[in-house]
């Protein structure tokens, strides 16, 4: 209130100056460029000072006697809204009071797309330098998935109430680490060294980078079992809000060949990310938001779509009916598929096998607990290490199976997951370090949605996960194992060359949609 006082106090008094001063006209014919003047010089004396105000206030007053050239008009409207106005006055007697450190119009941003447009459809990516997995990387990724299925169970049950019964679950580890690590490249400080320990413990961003180019170029090379990854960047189109780095949108493209889009966060944007999203998980998960809150100014998304038949399928003979017990003794009628696999798993507190699909570059893994042991409790003690040592546990043995068919949806706010396994200073206001992402501070994760879905038949399997930051022979004879699957267990899909899970979830109850 002080403030405005002051200025109408100096408006006032510029005025009451009209009547005992008569500035100099300036010549309308004077070519002198615009340029060689301040905004705010009106009479082009090359000094902003009381003496411009007054002409103004005369001209704008119809003073026939203040004249001002077509220079000293365009310096005028020091707000660039193309008209001199009582406003362009106003800031003139702030400037002269300090109250404002400079005059003229700001760069304004370009209008609203009204649509949704990729600005890297023309964008070459730069040539980088990929880095094949080895052991340091191996590491780090189990270890992250095994954290990632541990906590997100955790967080399960302390939402289950008290006689609800157990759902089945599914996460694609790669999906959330290739999300996540688009975002990493975004972040600075310590925001940014919470998000590598967490997605690779002693690898930076830099490593992450060149290991997530080499690994996903590896993981679609195959032709008969298919893989589809797709990254993009859905960015809402406010300049005032968010100014994304050129260096950001240059590594993630590079890196994780993702499209960066500007939109306007409207209905239209949610039709066009379903769309993305439904296209890129080859229709198996329609739709990812509902709608678009104010807040959110960035949406950073992976897909994740499988298809894979198995190497020896099912026949229609090997499909019979039976019964599965739950854990809390309720059977469910199911169709079981039984079958005879070479690959045996036993770490000591479960027992499982490996079934191949079609390629070879991919594999199914079941783990059945020890009778006793539920899953969750077999889970609370997996580890990096611990995974490890299981899926090295396969040896060479005939393993009669039994695998129920299985179809389910999975979705799930990552959020509290991922707080809980050390990713914290990202999910905090005013304490996230996002400027590599925004160069406009104070941005923050928001929500980590993940969504996934997976279809386990005859034929072999179908599997889709979504991922959004919002800002998987005949040998001689042996001795022959057994693994019913006739009881809650877990699985995964994996990559043969690094033993790494693409999807890693549980079965509680077969028929469970």
């Amino acid at each position: 209130m002080k403030h405005l006082n002051r200025i109408s106090a100096l408006f006032a008094g510029c005025l009451l100056l009209c009547s005992m001063c008569v500035p100099s006209a300036v010549s309308a014919a004077d070519e002198t460029p615009a340029d060689s003047y301040d905004y705010g010089d009106i009479n082009l004396d090359h000094s902003v000072d009381v003496s411009d105000v007054v002409l103004l206030a005369r001209y704008s007053a119809e003073d026939k006697t203040a004249v001002i050239s077509a220079q000293g008009k365009q310096l005028a409207d020091v707000n660039g809204d193309g008209d001199v106005t009582k406003d362009d006055t106003v800031a003139i007697l702030e400037y002269i009071a300090k109250k404002r450190p400079t005059l003229g119009p700001a760069e304004q941003p370009p209008a609203p797309v009204g649509k949704t447009v990729c600005l890297t459809a023309d964008m070459d990516a730069d040539e980088v330098a990929g880095k094949k997995a080895d052991s340091a990387f191996i590491s780090s990724q189990l270890g992250f998935a095994a954290n990632l299925l541990r906590e997100t169970d955790l967080d399960e049950s302390k939402h289950r109430l008290e006689n609800e019964q157990q759902k089945n679950l599914l996460i694609s580890p790669l999906s959330v680490s290739l999300a996540l690590g688009m975002t990493a490249n975004g972040a600075k400080g310590e925001t940014l060294a919470e998000m590598e320990k967490v997605l690779g413990g002693d690898l930076g961003i830099e490593n992450l980078n060149a290991y997530y180019a080499d690994y996903i170029k590896n993981l679609t090379a195959e032709n008969e079992a298919k893989l589809h990854i797709a990254n993009s960047i859905w960015a809402r189109d406010d300049a005032e809000r968010l100014i994304v780095p050129d260096a950001f949108l240059k590594a993630t493209k590079s890196y994780y060949n993702a499209d960066f889009f500007k939109a306007p966060f409207n209905q239209s944007t949610v039709d066009d990310i379903n769309g993305w999203v439904n296209t890129n998980t080859q229709e198996m998960i329609p739709s990812l938001i509902q709608q678009i809150s104010n807040e959110e100014i960035m949406y950073l998304i992976n897909a994740v779509a499988f298809d894979a038949e198995w190497q020896t399928k099912y026949q229609s003979y090997n499909v019979n009916p039976g019964d599965f017990t739950c854990e809390d003794g309720q059977q469910v009628a199911v169709k079981y598929m039984n079958g005879v696999e070479a690959t045996y798993l036993d770490d000591g507190k479960a027992t499982g096998f490996i079934k191949p699909y079609k390629g070879g570059k991919f594999s199914f893994a079941a783990v059945l607990p020890n009778e006793g042991t539920t899953v969750s409790e077999y889970i609370k003690g997996l580890d990096g290490e611990a995974l490890g040592k299981l899926l090295g546990s396969a040896s060479e043995d005939t393993v009669l199976t039994l695998m129920p068919k299985f179809k389910f949806e999975y979705n799930k706010k990552l959020k509290d997951t991922l707080q809980t396994m050390g990713l914290k200073k990202a999910f905090e206001p005013g304490i996230a370090d996002l400027t590599n992402l925004n160069a406009i501070p104070d941005s923050y994760i928001s929500e980590v949605l993940h969504k996934t879905f997976i279809e386990v038949d005859e034929e072999g399997t179908r599997a889709a996960a979504v991922t959004a930051v919002m800002i998987a022979g005949n040998c001689g004879p042996l001795e022959r194992k057994e693994v019913f699957l006739n009881r809650p267990f877990l699985f995964m899909i994996l990559n043969n060359e690094t033993n790494l899970p693409i999807f890693m979830g549980y079965v509680m109850d077969p028929t469970q949609q």
